[in-house]
């Protein structure tokens, strides 16, 4: 599997590595991801991708601080279909003691993360013993090869029975139709289903669902990549999530989450980075690590800790600065895992342990319109259509002055759902209003202090 000549002369994987074979039963990918202490950013990378891991054990060395620290990553990537492989059981003369000694060690450490192996098997790789065929060197062993035991998992990758989650992945505008493509992650969708989308609450219901160059489908399901039509033209984005109506993701601003650093520079509290779950990704802020572990032992170093270091882990809270649909990891692991971006590369990632919804317990987000202002040659211009959830907006004094003396504001929003903030906005500040529906769909909101005339202006009268 080691392509790279520095991997061979080394003895240590660096990059991910990818082979097929296929059995009477269905076709494998396998991701050789590397475990070196270095290199974990890169397992990572290719274990995110995996419906089930395979855990290589030295006979001879036993369960090591590298074999826990891949058991965590396991633990937090939500892979739960485990094989144990404890392998050169040749180099300790294929005993059975020796085999017994290693599986309970990492049978013990593995129930720690809350994974319990789904089988447990002597190999001889070297030689071939228990890896397509049985071993007739270890006849104290009567369980399945290594192949026998992946012919028994699930495909884990098509949870269909799990609630719809569609997270959109691009819109693309064909003949006065917007197609909102993506990958079905869970459930099954259908013709006719009424659906909301998250976060922006919008409700409509699927109209047709497309494949290029194929006809028309009447349901697609969990794995399949699809692109759906509405009975309604709306305004959707990029990693918005498409569900049924009574079973939504959550919509959430503040996350608590198990998270595992991979970073150089340590993991510290009030640093901004992004968060990139399924789709979406938005700016994070670490808002407090309550527990502070050592990835490969579990134990907690210390509590209310200030950083993360490299290749420990935490639970770490994050505020996001826009809310994000989502689930925790226990309802649907598939919208419940997510990476820590800095600088475009990825540090590190975790799981959604809790999700606090959007304006629960915290004051509303504060939109500052001079924020997402600009000045063109048909006037000033401010962006709403991107910003989801719950909102209410403010004006420095400088824009105020502007609108008072004559300047109008033109406000693109998505939808009628984002109107309420701007009429308590123009209300409490005395402004006129006019909003019209464009051709796209979205709504044109305009912003100006009407001409007071004499006989309009009245005095406070006491009654």
């Amino acid at each position: 599997m080691d392509a790279l000549e520095e991997e061979r002369e080394q003895n240590v994987t660096i990059d991910t590595a990818q082979t097929y074979f296929k059995t009477d039963l269905r076709r494998y990918v396998i991701i050789d991801a590397p475990g070196h202490r270095e290199f974990l950013k890169n397992m990572l990378t290719g274990a995110a991708a995996a419906d089930a891991a395979l855990l290589l054990v030295d006979a001879a060395e036993g369960v090591r601080e590298q074999t826990q620290r891949h058991a965590y990553v396991l633990s937090l990537l939500g892979i739960r279909q485990v094989i144990v492989a404890i392998n050169k059981l040749d180099l300790v003369g294929f005993s059975e003691r020796r085999f017994e000694e290693v599986r309970r060690e990492a049978t013990l450490f593995l129930n720690g993360l809350g994974i319990t192996p789904s089988y447990t098997i002597p190999i001889s790789a070297r030689e071939g013993d228990n890896i397509a065929t049985g071993s007739g060197r270890m006849n104290w062993y009567d369980g399945p090869t290594i192949v026998q035991a992946l012919d028994s998992f699930q495909e884990v990758r098509s949870p269909i029975d799990a609630a719809l989650r569609f997270p959109i992945q691009d819109v693309y505008r064909w003949d006065d139709t917007r197609y909102y493509a993506g990958r079905v992650e869970s459930g099954i969708v259908r013709v006719g289903d009424e659906v909301v989308i998250e976060p922006s609450g919008r409700r409509c219901r699927v109209q047709t669902i497309e494949v290029w160059g194929e006809p028309r489908r009447q349901r697609a399901a969990a794995g399949q990549s699809v692109a759906l039509t509405f009975d309604q033209e709306l305004f959707a984005e990029r990693g918005e999530v498409v569900a049924h109506v009574g079973r939504a993701p959550r919509v959430s601003s503040e996350l608590a989450t198990s998270v595992f650093w991979l970073g150089r520079d340590p993991l510290t509290v009030g640093q901004k980075l992004t968060l990139k779950l399924a789709t979406t990704a938005v700016e994070a802020e670490v808002v407090r690590i309550d527990e502070r572990l050592d990835s490969s032992t579990l134990q907690i170093i210390e509590r209310r800790a200030q950083h993360l270091d490299n290749t420990e882990s935490g639970t770490v809270t994050f505020a996001l600065r826009r809310p994000l649909a989502l689930d925790t990891y226990e309802e649907n692991e598939r919208l419940g895992r997510f990476v820590l971006v800095v600088d475009g590369i990825v540090r590190g990632g975790g799981t959604v342990r809790e999700a606090r919804a959007a304006g629960a317990g915290s004051a509303v987000r504060l939109v500052a319109l001079d924020d997402r202002l600009t000045d063109g040659d048909d006037g000033a211009r401010v962006d709403l259509t991107n910003e989801p959830g719950l909102f209410e907006v403010s004006a420095s004094e400088s824009l105020r002055w502007r609108i008072d003396h004559g300047e109008k504001v033109l406000i693109r929003l998505r939808g009628p759902e984002q109107m309420p903030p701007l009429v308590r906005f123009a209300y409490d500040r005395r402004l006129d209003l006019h909003f019209h529906r464009a051709d796209d769909g979205l709504i044109d909101l305009l912003v100006y202090r009407k001409p007071v005339r004499r006989h309009e202006e009245f005095d406070d009268v006491a009654i």
